[in-house]
């Protein structure tokens, strides 16, 4: 019998990988939702020709800069980046891992659309494995971390933004990397992760102040004695160590290299005096108010490709054959406040679970300062910017569904409009 047994566990190792498990019926269909993301990522994903998409103008160039290649030339007939050192990051506004990144991929595969945008792509496939990974760690519910990656991996925002070349991607995929680690108790490894979140874009600091906030509600939560106050403050004195040395220490490698500053901290005070810089009235142009946001309001044309064709009779068909827009799908955006609501109620009224706890603080922290930052400072902000507060979206969504347990039918109405919301916004209208 003993014998039987071990043989049973080592078939079941056999068919693990990553804690996914063949003969589980959600992980089976994760796998398959996970090859057919992979897919759409990857699909036609140097197309248009030789276009740049939204800010790869400025990404592109750096890494062209970085690796001394000639830049693209505006409209204006100038680069972006004029009297610069070759060979050096001259976008000083962000720490330089993710161009650094992407720079590596061009110099491996070329100066092409694949080997701009390949990066952003293993790094969206990562967060989509990362937080199905995650959502199984904590959630209440077997379904939650299946519906709440399908609802991730067909948001629209979250798959622009994981094929083309810009920075927030592979900050919130080290993030939640971070957030895996951690509930996995793996603490150390997660401020590594959370270090190399915030090397890609300073906003990654705000995984750091979720974890802070998510670890104090589960000390209260055991509602023990004093020693448990003293073993956080002594985790987060661990915790805030790691992060302060990967970061510092990396940020120093980086900076002497490939940036150019002698200290990490010359570096981060102009980062900080070039965001306080950035103020605009808002709405002005594609400059949006955090607000507007959950109603998809002030969308980004990222690229339109606009084709006009003459017809008999002298009448012209117009279309966009390419549309690639900064903005959410809107039925899994429509459900952010009953969703998030839900959160808190469920947490403050009923067993105050890990999963709500993490979803209503990482939703909290990534998305609301931004409203004290308009209101009072008039710091710029883009639609784009919701892009952290997508994933704690979506799992709520799913929580909220698997809490109330409406008829299978209805579940699968809903999913099925969040696939043809998908589809409506996809970027290519026709076949390139």
């Amino acid at each position: 019998m003993a014998l039987r047994k071990t043989r049973r566990q080592t078939d079941r190792i056999k068919t693990s990988f990553l804690n996914l498990d063949i003969h589980n019926m959600y992980d089976r269909l994760f796998i398959i939702l996970f090859i057919i993301d992979i897919a759409l990522r990857l699909l036609w994903l140097d197309k248009p020709d030789g276009s740049l998409i939204f800010d790869e103008w400025y990404y592109v160039n750096v890494a062209r800069v970085i690796l001394g290649l000639k830049q693209s030339v505006g409209s204006n007939g100038t680069p972006p980046y004029q009297n610069v050192p070759s060979g050096l990051d001259p976008n000083h506004e962000h720490p330089p891992l993710a161009k650094l990144l992407i720079a590596l991929s061009m110099y491996l595969l070329g100066d092409n659309g694949w080997g701009w945008r390949i990066p952003s792509v293993i790094m969206g496939s990562i967060a989509v494995l990362a937080f199905y990974l995650l959502l199984k760690k904590i959630s209440p519910y077997g379904s939650i971390p299946i519906v709440g990656t399908f609802l991730f991996s067909f948001d629209n925002l979250a798959f622009v933004l994981s094929r083309i070349a810009i920075l927030d991607i592979f900050t919130l995929s080290f993030m939640i990397v971070a957030f895996y680690w951690y509930f996995s108790g793996h603490s150390y490894w997660s401020a590594i992760a959370m270090a190399l979140s915030t090397l890609c874009k300073i906003t990654g600091v705000a995984g750091f102040l979720i974890l802070t906030v998510v670890h104090a509600g589960r000390i209260i939560k055991n509602k023990r004695d004093g020693k448990q106050w003293n073993a956080y403050f002594s985790w987060f004195e661990k915790y805030l160590g790691i992060f302060l040395v990967s970061f510092f220490v990396l940020l120093t490698i980086m900076d002497r290299i490939w940036v150019g500053y002698s200290t990490p901290f010359e570096h981060l005070q102009y980062i900080l005096n070039y965001s306080s810089a950035l103020v605009s009235a808002c709405p002005n142009g594609i400059i949006s108010c955090p607000w507007q946001w959950l109603i998809n309001q002030i969308q980004i044309p990222f690229l339109i490709v606009n084709v006009k064709i003459s017809g008999t009779g002298g009448v012209t068909k117009q279309f966009d054959s390419v549309a690639f827009w900064g903005a959410m799908n809107p039925s899994i955006l429509y459900l952010t406040i009953p969703s998030m609501a839900y959160c808190v109620y469920s947490y403050l009224k009923q067993k105050k679970q890990d999963f709500t706890l993490l979803m209503v603080s990482w939703f909290a922290i990534t998305y609301l300062p931004y409203y004290p930052a308009v209101l009072i400072g008039h710091r710029v902000t883009y639609l784009f910017y919701f892009l952290p507060a997508v994933p704690p979206v979506c799992a709520a969504i799913a929580y909220m569904i698997a809490d109330q347990n409406p008829p299978r039918l209805v579940i699968l109405f809903y999913l099925a409009v969040v696939l043809v919301s998908f589809y409506l916004m996809f970027p290519f209208k026709t076949v390139p």
